[in-house]
């Protein structure tokens, strides 16, 4: 399995280094599987092995540790508005922080569904205990194309409502966004088989004295539709 950092999906840019792994996780039906933690940088993947026991469905699991960065008001501004956080911007707009640079701290929570053959899915549709995490609600390896995806959002296992959340397709597939509901779901079409990216930035604001303004966990879960 490989992981890779990037803002075009599925083109890699930059593997993430292998000492910022946090977590990485296999999770089968029988639950998890032993694998190898010997990662290794290939050009722009970061990779494992993974020896999968049988035939069926799995979720792989990673988490990078966590990280800060600096930007000036005008960025900032630029990337809440990429990212639907509406919210943010008003509450740095009331503060009167609009212009002045933003510390953040950010960590990445990933998941990605396999399947290899028949199986149960049971292992894709519950949570796993991550600090933030997509959960779906239906097998995302059984879709067809134009078939809608509903996911949760969950952020210290409690549902997140009102968060922007995009389906990116690979293989020149289309981007759709919509927002979770009141349960932290929302669904999602999508229109062609091959690979999927659902992502979201979940931002809160850091209390005073804190090195950092701001705590952002970003959360994806990738997914292949059948054709």
């Amino acid at each position: 399995m490989t992981a890779q950092v990037g803002e075009h999906f599925p083109a890699p840019e930059i593997g993430p280094p292998a000492n910022r792994v946090d977590l990485w996780r296999v999770i089968g039906a029988a639950g998890d599987v032993a694998i190898d933690r010997a990662f290794r940088l290939e050009k722009t993947l970061l990779s494992a092995d993974a020896m999968l026991p049988s035939a069926g469905v799995y979720l792989g699991v990673m988490t990078i540790a966590v990280q800060t960065i600096e930007m000036k008001g005008a960025e900032f501004t630029d990337y809440l508005k990429d990212e639907g956080l509406e919210s943010v911007i008003a509450a740095r707009k009331s503060a009167g922080e609009t212009d002045a640079p933003a510390r953040e701290r950010y960590a990445r929570y990933a998941k990605i569904a396999v399947r290899t053959g028949p199986g149960d899915a049971a292992s894709l549709l519950r949570p796993v205990g991550l600090k933030a995490e997509f959960v779906p609600q239906t097998d995302p390896t059984s879709l067809k194309p134009g078939q809608p995806l509903t996911v949760q959002l969950l952020t210290d296992g409690r549902p997140v409502p009102n968060a922007a959340v995009t389906a990116v397709g690979g293989n020149g597939g289309t981007t759709a966004t919509a927002r979770t509901d009141e349960n932290g779901r929302v669904s999602l079409a999508l229109d062609r088989p091959g690979a999927w990216l659902i992502k979201t930035v979940h931002m809160t604001k850091l209390p005073p004295g804190s090195t950092e303004h701001w705590e952002s966990f970003w959360v994806t879960l990738a997914v292949h539709t059948a054709g």
